[in-house]
């Protein structure tokens, strides 16, 4: 008999456990540092620009000489000189004078505004028209604008996008400081089971939990070390959850997870360390267990891959965030349920849905179903106390 726990519960305790760990570091090359998580701030070293810069092509000026320039009575300017890309601009802008700028080009000394091309002529002698009038600060990016030296641009614990990565070439961080990848061993159990690759014979089937689980720890930022499989057979699953434990910081088991006799998953971690629970008071997912072996956590999701799935999303996602510092924060959307869900198991519900527009249309499966599954972009949850939802209910969807 399963000793149910809210499912709030389990994550506290899982999280709770996560807290006593500390998150390791290393430095990564900037190509290998998209999707880590920082493990320091990031503090500018320098302003960002470092120096002003044109974002037109055209010319330099100082803004008071253009005032009153019109087509018909144009400000006629000196031009000082170019500047060239790439290069320091060497002079500086006196009054009544302008210089060529491209695009990006830093801005000569004295300068501050730029004039299109097309807004100005360019007459013999060195001379200028500006046939607009411009004022201070216009078409220019100043030194600094962006970020100042001194200021922290990323807080530790912020997993870090491609734009982020540009942040920080900028800057000029090619070792970034990330948290190490959690390392994870994932197990599915089961006598049926046989490998994606393999024609299964008789009553088997193909392993879709393991490759499943494997992808989703890998894209929350985990090294997955191992997917395998191991048959329904006590010793065997004991030892392997032994020899695994040794190596990685998460051990992730699918199947074996209920309380029938060949469900054994538990049964060796109580022999091997110590179960933090056995049983959620959720649908799907009620069988899930979880605790540790040594300094290795172990989490015991269902066989049905919609559990599995749903649990990992419940449990494993916000635990795999933790070891690499970050805060977990479940994407969510506000719609209308485009049907009533029924619900009066005394557990609460989660319920994969398909969005359409403004409408959550509720994806009904069979028991161990995976194609509905990949069609849902997210979950709802059905509070426990309720006998279900109504057509036109708002839902707060849970993205995938």
């Amino acid at each position: 008999m399963l000793q149910v726990i809210p499912l709030e519960k389990g994550r506290e305790r899982l999280a709770s456990e996560a807290a006593l760990r500390t998150v390791r570091a290393e430095r990564a090359e900037w190509n290998r540092a998209a999707g880590r998580v920082l493990a320091e701030d990031i503090v500018a070293g320098e302003d960002l620009p470092a120096f002003s810069r044109a974002s037109v092509d055209g010319w330099a000026v100082v803004a008071a000489d253009t005032f009153g320039a019109s087509a018909s009575l144009p400000a006629l300017l000196r031009l000082a000189g170019e500047v060239k890309m790439g290069e320091h601009a060497s002079f500086a802008l006196q009054p009544g004078s302008c210089a060529a700028v491209w695009t990006g080009g830093e801005l000569p000394r004295g300068a501050d505004a730029m004039v299109m091309l097309e807004e100005a002529e360019t007459l013999s002698g060195g001379i200028v028209a500006v046939e607009t009038p411009t004022v201070p600060g216009r078409h220019i990016v100043f030194r600094g604008d962006d970020t100042r030296r001194g200021t922290v641009v990323f807080s530790k614990g912020k997993r870090l996008s491609p734009r982020d990565i540009g942040v920080l070439a900028a800057l000029g961080v090619s070792k970034v400081p990330v948290a190490k990848r959690p390392r994870v061993c994932v197990l599915s159990t089961g006598d049926e089971l046989v490998d994606p690759s393999e024609t299964p014979v008789g009553a088997q089937i193909r392993d879709c939990n393991g490759p499943m689980l494997t992808a989703a720890c890998e894209r929350a930022g985990a090294e997955v070390l191992l997917c395998s499989r191991v048959p329904d057979d006590e010793t065997e699953l004991l030892e392997r959850m032994r020899s695994l434990a040794e190596y990685c910081d998460l051990l992730l088991l699918s199947g074996g997870s209920s309380a029938g006799e060949k469900d054994a998953g538990v049964r060796c971690l109580g022999a091997l360390g110590e179960v933090f629970f056995h049983g959620l008071a959720v649908k799907p997912g009620k069988p899930a267990f979880a605790g540790k072996i040594g300094g290795s956590l172990v989490i015991g999701l269902p066989g049905h891959p919609a559990a599995a799935c749903l649990m990992f999303c419940e449990l494993v996602l916000p635990l795999l965030a933790a070891l690499q510092g970050e805060i977990h924060w479940q994407r969510t959307l506000p719609a209308r349920l485009a049907a009533a869900v029924p619900s009066n198991h005394g557990r609460e519900e989660l319920v994969p849905v398909l969005l359409a527009g403004e409408e959550a249309n509720p994806v009904i499966s069979k028991s161990g179903l995976i194609a509905a599954l990949a069609r849902a972009d997210g979950y709802i949850r059905i509070p426990r106390d309720t006998e279900g939802l109504l057509t036109g209910a708002r839902v707060d969807v849970i993205l995938f």
